[in-house]
């Protein structure tokens, strides 16, 4: 079982369901391939066919772009009915999944652990990317360094990837979350709190990142993930049953990824406009475009080899396999997990190892600077 402070963030089964029935209210916006039903995307060749793969999935650049995935037909082109949730809120996408309300969600590595030290069964099936500085840690003026948060009010979402970065950047410091005055604060409400002077720092990821040093001058990252390489990998993670008794259509559904890298790396402008529409975040359709694409590339997506040498046992970095004992340890070790689960067999690699013998998701969607390890 988790401790006390990380079932906190897990709704009751009454909670949960409200939760949901916010997250299905009618969404704002449609598109020209796709039929909307509330925030969930349903292709229209799939109507009468085999039941929906439902998939949550919120606003990171590694995940929006499922919707390009949705809309130009790649779910459709592999024959796969896949029925994408929104949810606004990343953390209900989470209980979502740990409630068996979703085949699968897009979530991080380490929100992963939680749900599998508790019993749940899940494999990750792709690895959509590693950040590489879209989670930070962001202060105020006057503060300079991650030490310098000793006493001061310190802001994230308790039991999410951010209080995760966080707590690695006050360890490299010496420091524990017991130096800072933590305030638990849901990680798209952090900006407010900090332009309101309620907090003097906060970890927060894109697009919160963004906003936050665009609204409040002086404010400047202290520390992000390009500091824990390979530690915060975004993950596609299905329920062991559904992979069980549908393996073609989680084939179809990796398969249907590639060809929106593909997509996207001929499409770029076009694809970053399908993302930023997904995400509706404040402003213009021209200003709501040129935001996300202003931080995008500090979301690192994976093409297919990557991906694999993710999905395969190794002393590098990017290796799920030598993120996930590290992750593990420091959770269990700040209390958010009551025990280290085995994280080893949540990894699946075969559909990811079918892409790339087919020749699936040869490059990226951009060529990235900064070399994968």
């Amino acid at each position: 079982m988790l401790t006390k402070q990380r079932t906190k963030v897990l709704l009751p089964a009454a909670g949960l369901l409200a939760a949901l029935s916010i997250v299905f209210a009618p969404a704002n916006s449609t598109s020209s391939s796709t039929n909307s039903i509330g925030s969930m995307f349903i292709s229209p060749a799939f109507a009468d066919s085999a039941p929906p793969i439902t998939i949550g999935y919120s606003d990171w650049p590694g995940w929006t772009c499922w919707a390009i995935a949705q809309k130009e037909g790649f779910f459709k082109k592999h024959n796969v009915n896949v029925k994408l949730v929104w949810f606004p809120n990343y953390t209900d996408s989470l209980n979502a999944f740990a409630a068996n309300q979703i085949d699968g969600n897009a979530q991080c590595w380490s929100d992963t652990m939680g749900p599998l030290a508790q019993g749940q069964a899940a494999k990750a099936v792709l690895i959509n990317d590693n950040s590489a500085g879209n989670d930070a840690v962001v202060a105020g003026p006057g503060i300079n360094s991650i030490k310098q948060l000793r006493g001061k009010k310190v802001a994230t979402e308790l039991g999410t990837v951010e209080q995760f970065l966080l707590d690695k950047a006050l360890a490299a410091n010496g420091k524990t979350e017991r130096d800072i005055q933590y305030i638990n604060i849901k990680v798209q409400d952090c900006p407010a709190a900090m332009t309101s002077h309620q907090v003097d720092a906060v970890a927060v990821w894109e697009p919160n990142k963004s906003q936050l040093l665009a609204q409040m001058p002086g404010s400047h990252v202290i520390f992000d993930s390009r500091s824990i390489p390979g530690q915060i990998p975004d993950l596609l993670v299905m329920q062991t049953k559904v992979i069980n008794a549908r393996p073609k259509d989680i084939q179809g559904v990796v398969d249907a990824w590639y060809d929106m890298e593909a997509w996207w790396r001929a499409h770029p402008d076009q694809a970053v406009k399908i993302m930023a529409d997904t995400a509706q975040d404040p402003g213009t359709p021209a200003q709501q475009i040129a935001f996300y694409k202003s931080f995008i590339k500090g979301t690192r997506i994976f093409d297919a080899v990557e991906a694999k040498a993710a999905f395969t046992k190794s002393n590098k970095p990017t290796s799920l396999y030598d993120s996930g004992p590290s992750i593990c340890q420091f959770l269990y070790l700040q209390q958010q997990i009551g025990k280290i689960p085995n994280f080893a067999a949540a990894i699946d690699p075969e559909f990811v190892d079918a892409a790339v013998a087919k020749g699936e998701g040869k490059k990226p969607p951009y060529d990235y600077t900064l070399k994968v390890d």
